[in-house]
C-alpha cells in the first residue's frame, strides 16, 4: 500500500504536463510558408506541396502562403494535428461522416451546394469565422472558427468554386 501514493501523484503529474501539452500545440498558429501536412482520417495522407492555389492550400492544410491562420474550437483532435477544411469534409468537400475520437457528419461544403442551401460569399466567410449557419444560428461545435485575412478567405471561397457537388 505504501506505493499507491506515490504511484498516484506520479500518474497526476503526467496527466498535467500532457494536458499542458496538448493546450501549448493546440494553439501554436500557422505561419506564411509553412505548410502542415495534410490528412484525412488516420491512415489517408494526401501527397504534400504542389498546390494549384492559396485557397487549394488551405482547404487541405490550413495554413497559406501570405498570412498566419489559427483556429479555435473543433475537435480536440483536429487542435492537436491541425489541418484543413478536407481533414472533416473531404477532398472533394462532399463532406460525409468524420470517426476520430468521436462520430460527426461533416455537411457538403461545395460552393453550388452552399449557394442553394441560402449562403452567399459574406454568409459563407462567417460560417468560416463565427461558426453561424446561414441563418445566424450556430454551426455544429466541431467545426472550428477560423481568423484568417479577408484575402485568405477569397481564395478559400475562390477554391470552394472549383469543387462539384
Amino acid at each position: 500500500m505504501k506505493w499507491l501514493l506515490p504511484t498516484a501523484i506520479i500518474l497526476i503529474i503526467v496527466g498535467l504536463i500532457g494536458l499542458f501539452a496538448v493546450n501549448y500545440f493546440s494553439f501554436m498558429p500557422s505561419q506564411p510558408g509553412h505548410i502542415r501536412e495534410p490528412f484525412r482520417g488516420p491512415g489517408t495522407r494526401f501527397p504534400s506541396g504542389g498546390f494549384k492555389s492559396n485557397g487549394e492550400q488551405i482547404f487541405f492544410t490550413g495554413t497559406s502562403s501570405r498570412d498566419t491562420i489559427t483556429a479555435t474550437g473543433g475537435p480536440i483532435w483536429f487542435q492537436m494535428h491541425g489541418g484543413g477544411c478536407a481533414n472533416c469534409h473531404g477532398p472533394d468537400g462532399r463532406g460525409g461522416t468524420v470517426i476520430m475520437m468521436g462520430r460527426f457528419t461533416a455537411p457538403n461544403i461545395t460552393y453550388r451546394t452552399l449557394i442553394k442551401e441560402g449562403f452567399n460569399n459574406n454568409l459563407i466567410k462567417r460560417a468560416i469565422t463565427r461558426g453561424q449557419d446561414e441563418k445566424g444560428g450556430t454551426l455544429n461545435q466541431n467545426m472550428p472558427r477560423w481568423h484568417m485575412s479577408d484575402q485568405d478567405l477569397n481564395d478559400v471561397i475562390d477554391y470552394l468554386k472549383t469543387l462539384e457537388p
